[in-house]
């Protein structure tokens, strides 16, 4: 006997599994067009938690305390570095997505970014509330550190998840628009930090503690794994990417006028007197990200079908594997050139607490401020750069070299400048540099290396920015830093930071050169999926690129076929 005549409803369920994507759980509830758009405003979700990391300079000073943990600068420059090297060194993030899928990464990672800032609030708090004399006990540096590289840690590990998954699952244009979700992050965090919970910096580290579990787990079940690019599971949708980017530009908008407001009227600050106004304006912040899951269903044509978005066709380059990745000269260069501008970027961000003091003479009103300028700006850069690198036609080799010549141009004017204003306009300058190498980070991955073991690869260039940042926040910093400073271990005065701020601008042209020996002379073509790529005769071709067409032409490379027709 067959097996309908047994179970006349068995071809249906097999039906149903077969359409349904697997291992994304929401395929029962929600169209299958539906689902790609989910899992990348999931993705986008998670970026913004995941991103309070670069919210380092928000509670700083709780660890400078005098009656509180009372770490000296250069003890807060240790802490700060092992949170950029927990969340930078994610090796282990890599082969976890690779081979296990976004889910098990990124809830791994909220559980360590959770432990990591819960475990600093408890030793905040043990040790005083910094305003009588300290009665409890002091956490020591090296405890301190190994909390600020689990969060940071943690940090990485959604990231990389969340990056992997839009590389493999949806167009370049998803790219730029999660990065510029991790880099407004802080922003929204300053945001958060002026409505709800100024001036305790201390109840805002209990709120990035609680956040990765109230919110950043239970997301994780809307991300779709890696198996969605498979076959017929991939997101048919023809997603409104340039809305997400009109509501992204919105967002940076509202968060660069709050930030431009508050530190220029009294309207807004200070931020504990302004309650209700600063509300609204962290309201106006979650309205617009809820607009994110809405676009879909608003970007229709005359007849109801979606809109198709007008996209470039896709690369075709040699997909190397991981170990031939390490073994190419590309890497390294790429690498290089990328830990010089991050590493930059990274020094002001770990000492920006430090920095506005020592720039507006020992007053710290200004630090949210320049935290959400330098957040928004980062954003705003990894917008703008992600877009230009998907429709520009320069080469991404050559944009890296200038966003680096630029860099460094902007690191020397600053360390010339002194006072508020020089703060107000250089954190603005430096976050838009800053934002446009990270998203040049995973486009010239893939470009370079191609997408297998992708998880991997990613996660090892992230290590650039720590590589960067480590001589200049352990060695030049305190170096300058402590040579002015008072009796109390405090500097005040443009001097504190211009030996860091140059040294900075040379490492950036130092990053430049090594980006120009990038090796990117194989003549790539974007040529459509349906179409073969030829190449001329006299020129070999590696299995896996295509070049331009010459005078004389091959046959046609066979083209491969599955039973899903792609």
């Amino acid at each position: 006997l067959e097996t309908r005549d047994l179970d006349p409803f068995a071809h249906m369920r097999a039906s149903n599994l077969r359409a349904r994507p697997e291992g994304f759980g929401l395929g029962r509830f929600l169209a299958p067009e539906m689902l790609g758009w989910v899992s990348f405003c999931a993705c986008a979700m998670c970026e913004l938690i995941a991103g309070q990391v670069y919210g380092f300079g928000l509670f700083s000073d709780v660890l400078r305390r005098e009656h509180g943990l009372n770490l000296s600068q250069a003890n807060v420059e240790s802490v700060a570095l092992s949170e950029n090297l927990g969340q930078y060194a994610r090796f282990l993030a890599g082969p976890v997505f690779d081979h296990y899928g976004a889910k098990a990464t990124m809830r791994i990672g909220f559980l360590l970014n959770a432990a990591g800032y819960l475990a600093i609030y408890a030793a905040a708090s043990l040790a005083g509330d910094g305003e009588t004399e300290a009665e409890g006990w002091r956490a020591p540096t090296t405890l301190l550190c190994i909390f600020a590289a689990m969060y940071g840690q943690g940090a990485g590990w959604v990231e990389t998840a969340a990056i992997s998954t839009a590389v493999k699952n949806f167009p370049e244009e998803a790219v730029g628009l999660l990065k510029t979700f991790f880099g407004i992050a802080s922003a929204v965090g300053a945001t958060a930090f002026a409505a709800a919970f100024a001036p305790s910096r201390v109840a805002l580290l209990l709120a990035f503690g609680l956040l990765p579990l109230v919110v950043g787990l239970p997301i994780t079940c809307l991300v779709g794994g890696s198996e969605m690019a498979k076959g017929k599971d991939k997101p048919s949708l023809h997603e409104p990417w340039k809305a997400a980017y009109g509501v992204t530009f919105m967002l940076a908008l509202v968060l660069t006028g709050h930030g431009f407001v508050a530190s220029t009227t009294s309207l807004l600050s200070p931020y504990e007197e302004h309650r209700v106004p600063n509300m609204v304006v962290f309201g106006i912040v979650l309205g617009l990200l809820a607009v994110l899951p809405t676009l879909p269903r608003h970007v229709v044509g005359d007849a109801g079908s979606p809109v198709k978005q007008s996209r470039s066709p896709p690369i075709v380059v040699a997909d190397c594997g991981f170990k031939e990745t390490l073994r190419s000269r590309n890497f390294w260069c790429l690498l290089f050139s990328l830990a010089a501008g991050e590493g930059a970027g990274l020094m002001v961000l770990n000492n920006l607490g430090q920095l506005v003091k020592a720039l507006d003479g020992g007053n710290s009103d200004l630090q949210p401020v320049c935290v959400s300028a330098f957040s928004v700006s980062n954003a705003l850069g990894r917008l703008c750069m992600g877009q230009l690198a998907v429709s520009a036609k320069l080469r991404r080799r050559q944009l890296l070299a200038g966003v680096l010549l630029l860099t460094s141009i902007a690191y020397s004017v600053f360390a010339s400048a002194d006072g508020r204003i020089a703060l107000l306009v250089a954190m603005p300058v430096l976050g838009f540099l800053y934002g446009c190498l990270w998203s040049l980070q995973p486009l010239m991955a893939v470009e370079l290396f191609g997408k297998k073991e992708y998880g991997s690869k990613y996660a090892a260039l992230s290590l650039a920015a720590f590589v960067g940042a480590a001589p200049l926040c352990r060695i030049i910093v305190p170096l300058f830093y402590d040579a002015y400073a008072d009796s109390k271990g405090w500097c005040v005065g443009a001097h504190c930071f211009r030996g860091s701020l140059f040294a900075a601008g040379l490492q950036c042209v130092v990053g430049m050169f090594l980006a120009m020996c990038l090796d990117d002379t194989v003549p790539w073509q974007k040529v459509p999926q349906d179409e073969t790529p030829v190449a001329s005769s006299s020129e070999a071709i590696p299995q896996g690129y295509t070049t331009s067409p010459k005078a004389s032409q091959i046959p046609p490379l066979p083209a491969k076929s599955t039973e899903d027709g792609l």
